[in-house]
């Protein structure tokens, strides 16, 4: 009888090693819900059972390990579409200029990740009103409504937030049959201003939590909001350059054909007093020169046509202004000129030199129409240093106050003046009192490569004398 329970006792041991072994198999071959069956022996059974128990805990960790894995799975995925999506918003502002086309490509785009029915877009006018932009998904009746715009935000708040609002009840019934939906409103900031909103018209429950859709769409409304505020700061810019060139362009008239034409008047009358006087010999000169300056009249309008400017001299801004000087001494009647030059032998930029002849002229035609004056000075000075002066001045009447102050449409050439000096970095000023004539300064500073080469040759010779 002993011996019969010995055996019993060695059978069961075997079986429960074969099981074990058996279901070992199993669990390295990846059949986690493989089990051991339970002995009839309670010791064994309970082993059984222990096993089993380490068996389903380690199916429901694998189960675990497998969701999060698909979760984490889903989640780069999102987050590869989200950066996709960035990177083509910021590839798009870079190479799209029209905003509105912009807006609307990516209405399309948005309209597709939210999964939605509908969507519009609009931008805030210069009136603090919407515009719409565009649609999809509705009919063009759809622009007379107004744009559900994102929450007021505190002073200390830059980011202003995505939001999903229930849809109006009006809106839902005549473009959507009733068909419950939110709407998600998308903000086109800069700054913690609207510029302008996505509404995109979902279904209620399209977005179980904010980390699904805010990080993504404030992401994008932030950037179309900087790529809304460059188009305005570049249709401004675009506006003032017009200014600019329109100004540039005046001041080119006036300083070249304006003043020729002035000439031309000048010498028409002094023309028509050689003819009372019977002078045929002085009749046929003065008609010489009109013919002269006509030509050149003719010769600056068609240089301002090709090339918005008449080019200074080949030779050197000195050259010009001498050229300038001798034309002063023929229509001037009386008035003597003289001209001191301690320039350096430099080249200075073309807009520079352009700038300085242009208010040697229009100084040197105020002296000769206004001054009265005995004789003008004109004195041109610059150092090693690279800073020049301009000294424009007559011993004439003199200048008033008003015309100081340059009203509009009378002595519009000081105004001009001042703003060449301007354009060079330079500083204009303008004084004479009545009676005491006038004087007309020009100072500004450029080192030139030349200057530098003749600054440093001095120094050397400084140094080889010490």
């Amino acid at each position: 009888m002993q011996q019969d329970l010995q055996t019993l006792t060695q059978q069961t041991v075997d079986d429960f090693l074969s099981s074990l072994r058996s279901w070992t198999q199993k669990i390295r071959a990846g059949e986690l819900s493989a089990r051991i069956p339970e002995a009839e022996n309670s010791e064994i059974s309970e082993l059984c059972q222990d096993i089993n128990f380490v068996a389903e805990m380690l199916n429901s960790l694998s189960r675990g390990a497998e969701l999060q894995l698909q979760r984490h799975t889903e989640h780069i995925a999102q987050k590869n579409k989200s950066l996709e999506t960035l990177y083509d918003v910021v590839t798009s502002i870079n190479m799209t200029r029209d905003i509105h086309t912009l807006l609307t490509h990516f209405l399309h785009t948005m309209t597709e990740l939210a999964n939605a029915h509908a969507a519009t877009v609009y931008l805030k006018s210069e009136k603090n009103t919407c515009l719409l932009i565009s649609e999809i998904g509705l009919n063009n009746e759809f622009s007379n409504q107004h744009p559900q715009l994102p929450e007021e935000i505190s002073d200390q708040q830059q980011t202003i937030p995505v939001s999903i609002i229930p849809c109006p009840q009006e809106i839902l019934d005549k473009y959507f049959d009733g068909k419950k939906l939110s709407i998600l409103v998308v903000p086109l900031q800069y700054r913690g201003d609207i510029l302008g909103v996505y509404n995109l018209y979902i279904d209620e429950n399209r977005f179980s939590s904010k980390s699904e859709y805010e990080e993504l769409f404030t992401s994008i409304g932030r950037h179309l909001g900087i790529a809304v505020e460059k188009a305005r700061l570049d249709n401004e810019a675009n506006a003032l350059n017009i200014v600019r060139e329109r100004t540039s362009f005046a001041n080119e008239l006036h300083d070249s054909l304006a003043q020729t034409l002035a000439s031309v008047k000048y010498q028409v009358r002094v023309l028509d007093e050689t003819i009372h006087q019977g002078d045929e010999a002085a009749t046929w000169q003065e008609l010489e020169r009109i013919e002269t300056t006509i030509d050149e009249a003719h010769s600056e309008l068609r240089a301002l046509i090709a090339h918005f400017r008449v080019p200074i001299s080949e030779h050197s801004l000195i050259a010009s202004v001498e050229q300038v000087v001798e034309r002063f001494k023929q229509d001037s009647d009386g008035i003597q000129i003289y001209l001191q030059k301690e320039w350096p032998d430099v080249a200075l930029p073309a807009q520079i030199e352009l700038q300085v002849l242009r208010i040697i002229q229009e100084a040197l035609t105020n002296a000769r129409k206004h001054s009265e004056a005995n004789a003008v000075r004109v004195w041109m000075r610059g150092d090693e240093d690279g800073h020049f002066i301009v000294l424009i001045e007559d011993d004439g009447i003199g200048i008033s106050e008003l015309q100081k102050q340059n009203s509009a449409g009378e002595h519009v050439g000081l105004s001009v003046m001042q703003d060449r000096a301007n354009r060079i970095g330079g500083t204009l000023s303008i004084d004479g009192d009545t009676g005491e004539g006038v004087q007309v300064r020009l100072e500004f500073d450029y080192l030139s490569d030349d200057l530098q080469d003749i600054n440093l040759q001095n120094i050397n010779k400084n140094e080889n004398i010490s």
